[in-house]
């Protein structure tokens, strides 16, 4: 009987054992297929960015082509204002995909000026100026800029369809692995050699570094120069690697890493530049002079929703205060998987717009997954206002009487060569659309007008 009793208790196990094991088995095939459906999610989403890149890079040279053939100044003030147009949309779709570069890099850089250059010249034409030769033939010179930009693109695109290309590098290079600076394809580019990207994510870090071969175009506006002169946000006095790296870890731990040992990727250069550092899917940079973390991205895929807009933009505003950001939320757009929000400084009720953070959090979790603060840095420091202002009675007092006013506040916002002014701003309502008019504080000027434009994902002011 006993060993009868042992015999079915041994069977028993194994019964146990066998059922754990469908269990295990069953679990990991699940988890398998999610997995595998998320991978395909972000596969689709990378390629459907990359693809409204490449439609956005062609539309933008054939308008630009188009311009220097226009004679009459009407032509050129609406291929001019397409341009413009393309040119911010071809910057969102970058951001959409997992390129090595974050925050600020050359090729985003080159499509943003070549979009606020386009706008400069278009206002002037629509205020009955007029473009010198010189400023025609530089516009010519970024449209041959362009080409080599969009050929680069479009053979990235061509090998993701025909040659399954993979969205980002699998290993390193021995030059990465011991931090011994730039990969194999910038320095490749940087020396004017072809080499063919492992990755769309290589190929995209080897367009940059082409790019910082080119001269850099001068012009009056907004962002003609994306570096200021010096960074107005930064302290004086540069910060060592070994410091660099403590500023990181201290980031990351606030954000959900703890405990993490990022490595060096890179140095970069420029007055915001300083030490790229990577931890896994984590990328962030901490800047040499003043030594505080300009750019980061976590280039997970978010799971599943669970968060609606309200929890996600909350959680990730309780995040940046606890980095020491205390911001003024101006803008929240949804991307279904995260959210893309900008939020500005404020100080005595004055919104700075030039002092602008923009920020990512998935909507998973509700954590920071991107953040650039480069803007911030570049351009925030102590004001003198005017202290002789219109009053906000005076100010209204200059708009249409049929402009319907929803809110006012005052806001210093930048003008062509980074000048600043301060302005009452008024959001209101006019033939059923939504409008901000920015009046000038001092003499009451019409400084600026921008469109409130209700899309599925948000607000897009224009």
């Amino acid at each position: 009987m006993r060993a009868r009793g042992l015999q079915n208790a041994k069977k028993a196990w194994i019964g146990l054992l066998l059922l754990a094991l469908l269990v295990s088995l069953a679990w990991g095939y699940n988890k398998n297929r999610e997995a595998s459906e998320l991978s395909l999610v972000a596969e689709n989403h990378n390629r459907r960015s990359l693809q409204n890149l490449a439609g956005h890079l062609t539309k933008l040279e054939t308008i630009m082509a188009k311009e220097a053939v226009a004679n009459s100044n009407k032509q050129k003030i609406l291929y001019l204002g397409q341009a413009w147009s393309h040119c911010e949309d071809a910057v969102r779709d970058l951001a959409q995909l997992p390129a090595e570069q974050t925050g600020l890099n050359y090729l985003g850089q080159f499509l943003t000026q070549t979009a606020d250059y386009a706008q400069v010249l278009a206002h002037r034409l629509a205020s009955g100026g007029v473009i010198d030769p010189a400023e025609e033939k530089q516009f010519n010179d970024i449209h041959e800029h362009l080409l080599s930009v969009n050929n680069n693109v479009q053979q990235l695109l061509h090998r993701v369809d025909n040659e399954g290309l993979a969205w980002t590098g699998k290993t390193k290079g021995f030059r990465e692995r011991f931090n011994l600076g730039r990969s194999q394809l910038a320095e490749a580019a940087a020396e004017g050699q072809e080499s063919l990207p492992s990755s769309v994510s290589g190929g995209l870090e080897q367009l940059n570094a082409s790019l910082q071969k080119l001269p850099p175009f001068s012009y009056t506006g907004e962002f003609s120069t994306r570096e200021v002169p010096e960074p107005l946000g930064l302290s004086r006095g540069e910060i060592s690697r070994e410091q660099a790296l403590t500023v990181a870890k201290d980031f990351l731990s606030k954000v959900g890493f703890p405990n993490r040992a990022p490595e060096l990727a890179s140095e970069t250069s420029g007055l915001l530049g300083g030490y790229l550092w990577r931890s896994g899917n984590v990328l962030l940079e901490v800047t040499r002079r003043g030594g505080v973390v300009s750019s980061y991205r976590d280039q997970r895929t978010p799971e599943s929703r669970l968060l609606s807009v309200d929890n996600a933009r909350e959680k990730v505003m309780a995040t940046l205060k606890s980095l020491g950001w205390q911001l003024e939320l101006t803008s929240t757009e949804d991307f279904g998987p995260y959210l893309q929000l900008e939020a500005v400084s404020e100080k005595d009720g004055v919104r700075c717009y030039p002092d602008k953070v923009r920020f990512m959090a998935a909507m998973d979790n509700g954590e920071l997954i991107g953040f650039d603060a480069s803007a911030y840095y570049a351009f925030h420091h102590e004001r003198n206002l005017p202290k002789e202002i219109l009053s906000l009675k005076q100010a209204a007092s200059k708009l249409r009487s049929d402009f319907k006013i929803a809110e006012s506040r005052k806001a210093i916002i930048s003008k062509e060569g980074n000048q600043e002014v301060l302005c009452y701003e008024f959001r209101g309502h006019y033939q059923g659309e939504d409008y901000l008019v920015y009046l000038n504080c001092t003499n009451g000027v019409e400084e600026q007008i921008l469109r409130v434009i209700q899309t599925p994902r948000g607000e897009y002011i224009e």
